[in-house]
């Protein structure tokens, strides 16, 4: 019975998705480019493609353009793929409270034309889902389900256009680590929604959790920890209601953004098990080569649909959740401490895909920092309580995106995946001994090979003159400890990034006011710069 429960989840929920993240060092991949893109990732192995089952076209932060979801949807009919049937497209569309509510309604035009021209020539609804991004609660997954409802209606009220059969439902993305732990909650909500709409369940949802922006505002530990959590909450949710769930990992290749990447592939799945759909993205296609990105889509196919998350005891959610508490405690302030070294780098990393501004005004895209009111509630020690809420929240810098964040520390030689993490361990160590250090490694059992992976990378000689020698300091303890206990190995460093990295040193120092001119001219400095930039990635094997 249970092999039946699987195999019909394999159908439902494909093993890999491909996103268009600019996570890539190699290969800028413009906008008129993103559909030729599309055709060769979702085409099979046999003709030259990567076999990967579906597609995110994104909308939110990115200056995708109106028709190219319906672009790719016809280019696939009329290559004999018809969307909806043989492969799924996803977009992802922005979130109405963090960018202008008009890019949200003509994302979902967008949709809604897209499904009236595949279904005038297909018979069949191309696309039926559609990824939000920063959600928090359940009734902002209803409002945007109404609003498409709204939409739907208004895109086919038009005499002649006929109506492909279906909604298009919500697949909401969590981006918080309080979000997360109340994934549960959030799809219950959503259910509850759509059963009253239809008079009966929804035999299946899916659901999105994110590695890389709960990580960069809690910390590395704090966001794998709160996905265990939220893959609990929803397997609870889909036993008792009797719905299939589809939980979805946006996941990037460096440790700190998920770690998805070949040689780390059966660690991942360790780690989360009960994910049924893991994102593939421009990082491992581009960087690792599609010979990778082929093998680890297929791999994911044949085994995401087999595993199952644990049904976590009320004790075992008390503890990850103070474990959540003691790691974020330690990262804020270090996180605050290196803000505004890596606002003054940012702009200087180069470009893949083109994207919105982060600016606060006109076509903005906006990042918000980490709910510690809402996670001080969920811990039970007062002292800890008190200890969150004290943190700073007022930073003297604007809160960057999660690839960028990534690949600034990677320039300092500050890899983030250290960042709070071996005082973290240290704290779990005071309060629960060493059993409490094994008893999370067990919820996390791919925290050592992800800082093994990232120990070569370190170079703390780099961040001195870049950033704060408070930040040093706090990084520096970090690092000592987490080789302590976890007894992490000693990795060969390599030799040309370490060396690309110490030349890139005073150009980064004049280019954030910090040293005299190098070159002749801020162009040549940028370009050069740049040029080091996408091969560090490269060697690294994701920029950010």
């Amino acid at each position: 019975m249970k092999e039946e429960i699987y195999m019909s989840q394999e159908a439902l929920f494909p093993g890999a998705m491909a996103t268009q993240h600019p996570d890539n060092s190699r290969e800028y991949v413009g906008i008129q480019q993103e559909p030729e893109e599309a055709f060769a990732i979702l085409a099979d192995p046999e003709e030259g493609g990567l076999g990967i089952p579906e597609m995110m076209i994104d909308f939110e932060g990115k200056l995708t353009p109106y028709h190219q979801t319906g672009q790719i949807a016809l280019g696939l009919i009329a290559r004999g793929k018809v969307p909806g049937r043989d492969l799924h497209l996803t977009p992802r569309i922005p979130n109405a409270r963090k960018e202008p509510v008009f890019r949200q309604l003509m994302s979902l035009m967008s949709l809604v034309e897209t499904n009236v021209l595949a279904y005038g020539q297909s018979g069949i609804q191309a696309i039926t889902e559609t990824i939000v991004p920063m959600i928090e609660k359940g009734e902002e997954v209803i409002a945007v389900a109404r609003r498409i409802a709204s939409v739907m209606e208004l895109g086919t009220r038009d005499e002649g256009l006929s109506l492909p059969p279906g909604r298009i439902r919500v697949i909401p993305l969590l981006e918080s680590v309080p979000a997360l732990i109340r994934a549960g909650e959030i799809l219950s909500a959503y259910a509850g929604y759509l059963e009253e709409e239809d008079g009966v369940s929804p035999d299946s949802l899916r659901i999105m959790l994110a590695r890389s922006d709960s990580a960069m505002s809690y910390g590395m530990a704090s966001s794998v920890l709160a996905i265990r959590l939220g893959l609990s909450g929803l397997r609870r949710f889909s036993e008792e209601k009797g719905i299939s769930i589809g939980p979805i990992l946006g996941c990037g290749s460096l440790p700190f953004r998920g770690g998805l990447r070949e040689d780390s592939l059966k660690e991942v799945l360790d780690t989360y098990p009960g994910v049924r759909t893991f994102t593939i993205q421009s990082g491992l296609r581009y960087d690792h080569g599609p010979e990778a990105a082929r093998a680890v889509a297929a791999r994911l196919s044949r085994e995401a649909w087999k595993t199952e998350a644990p049904l976590l005891s009320g004790e075992e959610e008390a503890f990850l959740k103070e474990c959540i508490g003691l790691f974020t405690l330690a990262y804020i302030p270090l996180f605050s401490a290196l803000l505004p070294s890596v606002e003054a780098l940012a702009p200087y990393l180069p470009k893949n895909r083109d994207r919105l501004t982060g600016s606060k005004k006109e076509l903005q895209y906006i990042r918000e920092m980490a709910e510690l009111g809402e996670l001080a509630e969920m811990v039970r020690d007062p002292g800890l309580k008190e200890a969150l809420l004290s943190l700073p929240q007022d930073f003297q810098a604007s809160v960057p995106r999660a690839i960028s964040f990534t690949a600034s520390l990677y320039t300092l030689g500050l890899p983030p995946e250290f960042m709070g993490t071996g005082r973290g361990l240290e704290a779990v160590r005071q309060r629960f001994g060493m059993e409490g250090v094994e008893a999370l490694l067990r919820h996390y059992p791919g925290l050592k090979g992800d800082l093994e992976r990232a120990l070569p990378y370190v170079n703390l000689s780099m961040g001195e003159g870049m950033a704060s020698s408070q930040a040093l300091s706090l990084y520096m303890e970090d690092l000592a400890l987490s080789r302590e206990i976890l007894g992490l190995e000693e990795q060969p460093a390599p030799e040309l990034y370490h060396l690309l990295l110490q030349s890139s040193r005073p150009i980064l120092l004049h280019l954030t006011g910090r040293q005299g001119d190098i070159l002749e001219s801020r162009e040549e400095e940028e370009k050069v710069l740049r040029e080091w930039m996408m091969k560090m990635g490269t060697i690294r094997g994701s920029l950010g």
